[in-house]
């Protein structure tokens, strides 16, 4: 997942996030306005709190008749005390995918050799029922490896072993089999697993009405009205819709928002997500200038979308390296920065614990200029800690969960930020900082090309095993757009997705590219009952709080 970060946040640190002045076919600098409109938006401007703001057409017209009641969730027919064991030595083997002896395994064999591209180990099953499987792999690795699941050639989660090198139980949950034979596989993503046996159990962790049922407060008891009515509304939305979403460079005017509107009959995306890494310390310090503040106002004022914002957290000056390979504009990643979180929150670093802290002030004036302004944001800062690639993982996950509160703490009670809704996707429980501090859990999946599967297994092991109480469960970034039947069938109903960019919307943050998710699956998506977009979201400066 290295890569497709570097290009995006490094075009948006070093152009500012102002390569796209404007797309000839978004609509949103056309001559067409008609003249209340016009005059609307040259009275907005007089009273805006942004000087640079952006001035498009402004949304009128807001869904007021949204239908929130109950979509019932798939029911399943597997009895409780299901359970077929099969043996990995029965089925079938590609490439270099061999059996061997082994007295500790289950049947005296085991499979061995998905170590290369094109290694595959898969067997047929006969489902007698449909509905909701636990498949519990009896595996093993000498190391932490990850490996792909699939269901019929479509990609359904991960096998993810550990380093104790003895054969356990590793179940993949909640995964929706219909009656009939299905192919279950494993390909390489690390390689190097051993697997004993495969076995089919009813999921022991099923998604129940009660996963959308989110009653839980915001996390800030001070929280804004603006803010408040946003919140509101995802929990009421949850379960019954998906928000479409997407990440852009350049706000409104941006090629990935052109490219969908071009393949979905001018469709926008509920949720825009944008780049915060253009306000670190350091960034600024290095000459860069971002207009994103701006540009989430207009969205959130004048479009009547709802903002995602992450933070790209270059290193501190002093805590960065700048030579070589190594640049300030990528020391985010923990390979070009110095920063030892370990050291700095069990008080042997000072002066770096100083410099963080700074940064989290400068960030929080920043802002505080959208809650000035009356703009609520979802705000997921620290993302895919457990991954270990940023230098806020490069630690131990109480390190970790320190700074989170501490930035919770600043932000919330020192700086007044009345206006996050706190967004956590740290991608492992080890490394949740608590119910206290977290609205909404998010998870990055990047899946693969054309992988429209609903993860369903990765949601249901959120929804069961994270927090205490529901909360609002969102696919925070993604590569492929998942398909809305499978979502809605698979009872994976996530509140929102936000595909990245640059290549899985675009190509050179020009062209459309439909090489992750076809534009016809887009068109389906963003055109889907179940799926809301910019245009059917309500009014949510004004959404009823009883």
């Amino acid at each position: 997942m290295k890569l497709r970060k570097l290009t995006a946040a490094t075009a948006a640190f070093v152009l500012a996030l102002t390569a796209f002045s404007g797309c000839a076919d978004n609509g949103n600098n056309s001559s067409s306005k008609t003249e209340s409109s016009s005059k609307a938006a040259t009275e907005s401007k007089a009273e805006d709190p942004f000087e640079n703001a952006l001035y498009g057409d402004i949304r009128t017209e807001f869904n007021e008749n949204l239908d929130l009641s109950d979509y019932p969730l798939t029911k399943s027919e597997v009895p409780a005390d299901y359970s077929l064991k099969l043996e990995a030595e029965d089925g079938e083997f590609i490439g270099a995918v061999t059996a061997l002896d082994d007295d500790s395994a289950s049947g005296g064999k085991f499979v061995n050799g998905i170590n290369n591209d094109g290694d595959e180990w898969k067997i047929t099953v006969d489902v007698e029922y449909s509905g909701f499987y636990d498949l519990v792999f009896h595996a093993r690795s000498s190391d932490y490896k990850v490996n792909n699941v699939l269901a019929d050639g479509a990609a359904i989660g991960d096998l993810t072993t550990d380093t104790s090198g003895e054969f356990q139980d590793i179940p993949l949950e909640f995964i929706f089999l219909s009656k009939g034979q299905h192919t279950i596989s494993v390909t390489k993503n690390w390689g190097y697993v051993d697997i004993d046996s495969l076995e089919l159990k009813a999921a022991a962790h099923p998604v129940t009405e009660q996963t959308y049922n989110v009653t839980a407060s915001l996390s800030n008891p001070n929280a804004d009205e603006h803010t408040r009515m946003l919140y509101k509304f995802l929990c009421d939305v949850y379960g019954k819709y998906s928000l479409s979403g997407q990440f852009v460079d350049g706000g409104r005017e941006s090629r990935e928002l052109a490219a969908i509107e071009k393949n979905t009959g001018g469709k926008q995306p509920a949720v825009m997500g944008m780049e915060m890494g253009g306000y670190s310390l350091s960034s600024q310090a290095n000459g860069t200038q971002s207009d994103t503040v701006e540009r989430v106002y207009d969205w959130y004022t004048y479009a009547g979308g709802i903002i995602q914002l992450c933070w790209h957290w270059t290193s501190p000056e002093g805590y960065y390296m700048n030579e070589g390979d190594h640049h300030w504009w990528n020391s985010f990643y923990k390979e070009n920065s110095k920063i030892d979180l370990d050291k700095i929150m069990n008080g042997e670093d000072d002066e770096g614990y100083e410099a963080l802290m700074k940064d989290i002030d400068n960030m929080s004036e920043v802002l505080g200029r959208l809650r000035d302004a009356g703009v609520p944001v979802l705000w997921r800062p620290l993302h895919e800690a457990s991954g270990g690639w940023f230098w806020w993982g490069n630690c131990s996950p109480e390190s970790y969960k320190k700074l989170w509160n501490v930035m919770f703490d600043k932000m919330t009670n020192e700086h007044g930020l009345t206006n996050l809704i706190w967004v956590w996707n740290g991608q492992d429980k080890e490394w949740y900082p608590g119910d206290e501090t977290v609205d909404i859990i998010g998870w990055d999946i990047y899946a693969g090309k054309r992988e429209d599967n609903s993860q369903s297994g990765r949601f249901a092991d959120m929804a069961s095993n994270y927090s205490s109480e529901p909360k609002l469960l969102a696919l925070t970034e993604n590569g492929c757009v998942m398909d809305p039947d499978k979502v809605m069938n698979d009872n994976a109903r996530w509140l929102f997705w936000g595909t990245w960019g640059d290549p899985f919307t675009v190509t050179g943050g020009l062209v459309p590219n439909d090489e992750y998710t076809s534009f016809e699956l887009l068109n389906k998506a963003y055109n889907h009952e179940r799926v809301l977009t910019l245009d059917e979201l309500p009014d949510l400066k004004n959404y009823p709080l009883d």
